[in-house]
């Protein structure tokens, strides 16, 4: 538990500083935050203390540190005003990735940013159950304004996180976007806003786990809690609802989702979202040992 208590300090102090950052005008509020990853999205997005497989590239990159020996994820998500691609690699300390978010400001309109992610993870243990990470990347972000021409261009980012892990759980931290890439558009900039997101897992027993995300900033920030269960040997389930809790009046999304052994290690995802804030579904396939 001292771990514990030392990471929840460093986290508190990362937060504060990360936090206290002075925001970038904007000629336009930012959408909603776009999430890959379908089986976070089964969670309602509480994942960021859970990323144990090459998702965790995005989510946590500290999660490979304490994740599976080898881990490859294919998956899509779409909601009315959002979308997610994701193909992950992972074996610690390394994970390779690209992914695509594209994010809108009106249900089922077109995409006012499409940004396209190409990434390398290093991940490092600092001791027995503590790992940071990094995911450093090329970002090539194309900006759409209604009747007007796109404009691309292509800028350098990094996302940043921690993890503790100990018997009862994990507690994670990730900084997404550190340096804020601006895009360039015909009429206003599009800015990927830096996100402080913590997180916490708990091991209910030896086959479940229930999870909880919050923001630290954004003006558009989210809540978030989660289950996942593993009934069977060859299936999971999973459950959860996120909402916002500043930046808008959105409604509260749930989801549900589930996986599939169909062969060997082998597993397909899905999962469904729905409420009156921004529904939507996604697939997946993931190779996990």
């Amino acid at each position: 538990m001292t771990l514990f208590r030392a990471s929840v300090c460093s986290s508190l102090l990362l937060i504060s500083v990360l936090g206290a950052s002075p925001a970038f005008g904007q000629a336009t509020p930012p959408a909603d935050p776009a999430h890959p990853g379908v089986r976070a999205a089964g969670m309602g997005g509480a994942f960021t203390a859970v990323a144990d497989d090459a998702s965790a590239v995005y989510w946590n990159p500290a999660g490979l540190a304490s994740g599976s020996f080898f881990s490859l994820v294919v998956d899509h998500t779409t909601s009315d005003t959002t979308s997610g691609s994701l193909i992950g690699l992972s074996t610690p300390p390394l994970g390779l990735s690209y992914y695509r978010t594209a994010t809108g400001r009106e249900a089922n309109g077109r995409n006012s940013l499409v940004a396209h992610h190409a990434g390398v993870t290093l991940v490092h243990s600092l001791a027995d159950r503590l790992a940071i990470g990094g995911t450093l990347k090329a970002v090539h972000g194309i900006v759409e304004s209604g009747a007007d021409p796109s404009v691309s261009s292509t800028k350098f980012d990094a996302d940043l996180g921690v993890m503790a892990s100990g018997s009862l759980g994990k507690l994670g931290l990730t900084v997404h976007n550190l340096f804020e890439p601006a895009f360039e558009g015909f009429s206003a900039p599009e800015t990927l806003e830096r996100r402080v997101r913590a997180g916490i897992s708990l091991n209910t027993s030896r086959l479940s786990t229930v999870a909880a995300d919050v923001d630290f900033s954004g003006e558009v920030r989210e809540a978030a809690l989660g289950a996942e269960l593993h009934p069977v040997k060859l299936a999971w389930i999973r459950g959860g609802v996120h909402w916002r809790i500043h930046g808008g009046d959105g409604e509260p999304v749930g989801s549900v989702g589930g996986s599939v052994a169909v062969y060997g290690s082998t597993v397909v995802d899905g999962q469904v979202s729905f409420g009156r804030g921004d529904p939507g579904w996604g697939v997946g396939l993931r190779f996990v040992f």
